[in-house]
C-alpha cells in the first residue's frame, strides 16, 4: 500500500470493517425472517472490493453479483438507504423493489446486481461504451466470480471491451467456489484469470 496516506489506509478500513458489519446484521436480519429471498454475502472478500472500488474517480461505473452488498458500501455508498432497500422499504435506493440481490445506487455510481451470472460484465462494457462516445473519461468496473466465469456473456463481454477498446476494468472475485461446485470441477483452466488474455 505504498503511497497511500495513512488517511486513505484508514477509510479503506473503515469501508471493509462497514462491510461486514453490514452483511453480519443483514444475515441475521434473514434468519430472523425480516425480508424475503435470499441473502448471498461476500464475507471475507471485502479487502478485493474496495481496493477496486478505492481507485475509481467520482462518476465512474461499477456493476456486481448477486453476492454484492459490499460492492456499493466499498464504493462509499450510505449503508441507511442499502439497508432499506433490502428491508422492502420505500427509503431504499430502488424505492424498496430490488431488494438484497438488486441493488443499484446511482450516487456512488452503481448500475446494479443481478441473480444471474456473468449478466453485469455487458451492461458494463455498455456503460464503458457510452463513456467512451461521450469522452467524458469514466471507467466502468465490474465484478463477476468463479461461477461466472464459465458463462458466455462474460467472454463475450470480455472480447467486445478487448475489441472495441472500452475502458472497462473486470474483476475477478475467485472464491472457489460456485455454490457448491468447486472451480476445479468446472474449468479446465486453474487460474481463470488467464481467460482475459484471448
Amino acid at each position: 500500500m505504498a503511497g497511500l496516506l495513512r488517511e486513505q489506509k484508514l477509510e479503506m478500513l473503515r469501508r471493509m470493517l462497514r462491510s461486514r458489519f453490514f452483511e453480519e446484521k443483514v444475515i441475521e436480519l434473514f434468519e430472523a425472517g425480516m425480508f424475503p429471498g435470499a441473502a448471498h454475502l461476500s464475507v471475507g472478500q471485502e479487502a478485493g472490493a474496495v481496493g477496486a472500488c478505492f481507485a475509481l474517480e467520482p462518476g465512474d461505473y461499477m456493476a456486481g453479483t448477486h453476492r454484492s452488498h459490499g460492492h456499493p458500501i466499498a464504493n462509499n455508498a450510505d449503508i441507511k438507504y442499502l439497508m432499506a432497500e433490502i428491508l422492502g422499504k420505500a427509503t431504499g435506493v430502488n424505492r424498496g423493489k430490488g431488494g438484497s440481490m438488486h441493488l443499484a445506487d446511482k450516487s456512488v455510481g452503481s448500475l446494479g446486481e443481478s441473480s444471474i451470472l456473468g449478466s453485469g460484465l455487458p451492461i458494463a462494457c455498455g456503460a464503458a461504451l457510452a463513456s467512451k462516445i461521450r469522452k467524458d473519461g469514466r471507467v466502468a468496473l465490474v465484478f463477476y466470480g468463479d461461477g461466472s466465469a464459465n458463462e458466455g456473456a462474460v467472454h463475450e463481454s470480455m472480447n467486445i471491451a478487448s475489441a472495441w477498446k472500452l475502458p472497462v476494468i473486470f474483476a475477478l472475485e475467485n472464491n472457489g467456489v460456485a455454490v457448491t461446485t468447486l472451480a476445479k470441477d468446472s474449468s479446465a483452466v486453474e487460474d481463470l484469470y488467464l481467460r482475459a488474455a484471448g
